[in-house]
């Protein structure tokens, strides 16, 4: 089975979002009110305006770039396992010379 990623800039998504809302808008002010037909048409052409220079800004740009997945590495279960912890012996936590503590003593 084949993946594909996409990688989406930020800015193409809100541009995406603004032509979604502007659509609705313009939808609804076509179907809703009594327009001429040069205030329709001056709304459809704002409409492909919007979409025609957002898509050929995100090409420009290259907003969208479709990459092949990673490389998938050899199973290996001990990679699964849980994270490495950092260990120090308690040792790293005394003071040379007296024995005095960095850490504060449990009460």
């Amino acid at each position: 089975m084949s993946h594909i990623h996409l990688r989406v800039h930020r800015w193409v998504v809100w541009w995406f979002y603004i032509g979604l809302i502007g659509g609705v808008v313009a939808l609804v002010n076509i179907l809703g009110r009594h327009l001429t037909r040069s205030e329709e048409e001056t709304l459809i052409i704002l409409g492909v305006v919007h979409w025609f220079l957002g898509g050929f800004i995100c090409w420009a740009l290259e907003g969208i770039q479709v990459q092949a997945p990673p490389e998938a590495a050899e199973y290996d279960s001990s990679a699964r396992t849980a994270p490495e912890m950092e260990w120090h012996p308690a040792s790293d936590f005394l003071l040379p010379g007296r024995g005095k503590r960095l850490l504060p003593p449990k009460y």
